[in-house]
C-alpha cells in the first residue's frame, strides 16, 4: 500500500516534468527531421540539436555572469540578438513569405533567445528550461513557453480527449486553409490600391491560419505528452478593437514584450512612449528593415488612437480602425522592398483588372480555402458573444459535430492539396 501511495504522490507532483520534456524533445526532433526530409533537401540532424547547444551555453553564461552583469541587461541582449543577426545578414527578415536562405545553424534563434530573455528577466530560469527552449517544434512555430507545467497527474486518455480536437483544428487550419492561400503570393508585386488591399487581406488570413494552426498542433502534442504550454492564439478576430486583437494574437510574444518593455517603461513614462518602445522592439525582433520600422510606428499609432477613441466611447469607429490597421499593417509587414512598398501605400487605381482575373484563374481549391478562411474569421467576429465563442479557446470548432465536419472536409480536400506547407515564423 505504501508503494502505491508513493507512486501516486510522485505522479501527482511535477517531478515527471523533465522526463516528459525530454521525451517531447526527442519526438519533436524526429518529426521535424521527417517532415523536412520530404522537402527539396534533407535537413541535417545536427542543426536540430544546435539550439540545444546554444541553450546550454546561454544557461552557463547566465550563471557565470550573475556576479558581473545584471540579468536584465543579459535578457535585453538576448532579445535583440536576432536583430543583430538580421543586420549582419545571418538571418532574414520574418515577412512570412517562404525563404530559401534560412541559416540552419541558427534554427529557431528568435524563439529561444526570446524565451531565455523572458525567463532570465523574471528570474525563472533553471536546468529544465533547456529542454523547453530548444525543443524543435517550439522553435519552428512557437509559442514561446513563457509558462509551462506538468499534466502528468492526468490520465493519458483524459489528456488525449481534451487535446486531440485542438490537433484536428490546427492541422485543418494549416493544411486545408493556409497552404492553398500561398498560390496568391504573386500578388505581392501588385501596386494598385484595390489589389494591394486584397492581397493584404489574403496575406493576413494566410499568416493567421498558418501560424495559429501550427501553434494549436504544438499545443496539442505537448498536452498529450503531459506538458501544458501557452495557447498562442485566442480567436483574435473576436476582437472589437486593435487593443483586444493584439492581446489575443501571438500571446506568448506579447507576454515577453509586456514584461521586458511595456511594464518597466510605463513605471516612469507615459503610455504612448511605452507603446512605441514595445512595437519598435517587436519590429526589430521580426527584422531590422525599413518596412518593419514603419510597421512598428504604424501599429503604435493605431493603438494610441484606439485608446483615445475608446475613452470617448467611439466603439464602432475603433472597430473600423482595427480592420484598417490589420490589413494595412499586413501590407507593410509583407514587403521588405522599400520602393515597392511606398508605391503600394500611395493611392493608385491604374491598371485595374487583375483582381477579377484573380478569381477567374485561381484553382478551385484556393478559392475554397479563401472562402473557408473568410467564413471562419467572419463567425469568430460576428458570434463572439455567443456561448461557445466567449472563452476564446476555439470551443466552437472542438464540438463533436464541428469536428466531424472538419474531418470530412480534410479528407475531401487533402487529397488534392496544393500550395506550400511551411511554418511562417520558422523562416529566417
Amino acid at each position: 500500500m505504501n508503494l502505491v501511495k508513493n507512486i501516486k504522490v510522485f505522479r501527482d507532483r511535477a517531478d515527471l516534468l523533465p522526463l516528459f520534456l525530454f521525451v517531447a524533445f526527442i519526438v519533436s526532433a524526429i518529426l521535424i527531421e521527417y517532415f523536412q526530409s520530404q522537402d527539396r533537401y534533407v535537413f541535417n540532424s545536427f542543426y536540430l540539436f544546435s539550439p540545444l547547444l546554444f541553450s546550454c551555453l546561454i544557461l552557463c553564461l547566465y550563471f557565470l555572469s550573475k556576479r558581473y552583469i545584471s540579468p536584465k541587461i543579459l535578457a535585453y541582449l538576448l532579445f535583440f540578438t536576432v536583430a543583430i543577426t538580421t543586420m549582419a545578414g545571418y538571418t532574414e527578415p520574418l515577412t512570412g513569405k517562404y525563404n530559401d536562405s534560412s541559416n540552419s545553424l541558427l534554427f529557431g534563434l528568435s524563439f529561444f533567445t526570446a524565451y531565455f530573455a523572458y525567463h532570465i528577466f523574471t528570474k525563472k530560469i533553471n536546468n529544465t528550461s533547456i529542454w523547453v527552449a530548444s525543443n524543435p517544434l517550439l522553435l519552428v512555430t512557437g509559442p514561446i513557453a513563457t509558462k509551462f507545467k506538468s499534466q502528468a497527474h492526468k490520465r493519458l486518455l483524459n489528456r488525449a480527449s481534451y487535446y486531440l480536437p485542438f490537433f484536428l483544428v490546427g492541422i485543418f487550419f494549416f493544411k486545408i486553409i493556409a497552404a492553398p492561400l500561398t498560390s496568391f503570393f504573386w500578388m505581392l508585386d501588385l501596386t494598385n490600391s484595390i489589389e494591394v488591399i486584397t492581397f493584404g487581406l489574403i496575406f493576413e488570413l494566410f499568416i493567421y491560419f498558418n501560424f495559429c494552426g501550427l501553434s494549436l498542433i504544438v499545443f496539442s502534442i505537448f498536452g498529450i505528452f503531459g506538458v501544458r504550454v501557452p495557447l498562442n492564439f485566442k480567436q483574435p478576430f473576436s476582437s472589437e478593437n486593435i487593443i483586444d486583437y493584439w492581446k489575443n494574437w501571438h500571446i506568448s510574444l506579447s507576454t515577453v514584450l509586456k514584461t521586458l518593455f511595456y511594464s518597466p517603461t510605463r513605471k516612469n513614462y507615459p503610455t504612448s512612449l511605452a507603446l512605441f518602445i514595445v512595437f519598435i522592439s517587436s519590429a526589430m525582433w521580426h527584422g531590422v528593415t525599413v518596412n518593419f520600422a514603419m510597421w512598428g510606428i504604424f501599429h503604435a499609432l493605431m493603438f494610441i488612437i484606439t485608446i483615445k477613441l475608446l475613452s470617448k466611447e467611439y466603439k464602432i469607429l475603433s472597430t473600423f480602425l482595427m480592420i484598417f490597421a490589420i490589413i494595412i499593417g499586413r501590407v507593410i509587414f509583407a514587403d521588405s522592398e522599400t520602393d515597392r512598398l511606398i508605391m503600394k501605400l500611395t493611392p493608385s487605381f491604374e491598371a485595374m483588372g487583375t483582381t477579377l482575373s484573380l478569381f477567374i484563374n485561381s484553382s478551385n481549391h484556393s478559392l475554397i480555402s479563401l472562402v473557408l478562411a473568410l467564413f471562419l474569421v467572419g463567425i469568430e467576429f460576428l458570434l463572439r458573444k455567443r456561448k461557445h465563442f466567449r472563452e476564446r479557446t476555439y470551443k466552437f470548432l472542438r464540438l463533436p459535430v464541428t469536428q466531424l465536419i472538419l474531418a470530412s472536409l480534410f479528407v475531401l480536400l487533402a487529397i488534392d492539396s496544393i500550395g506550400m506547407n511551411y511554418p511562417v515564423y520558422g523562416q529566417r
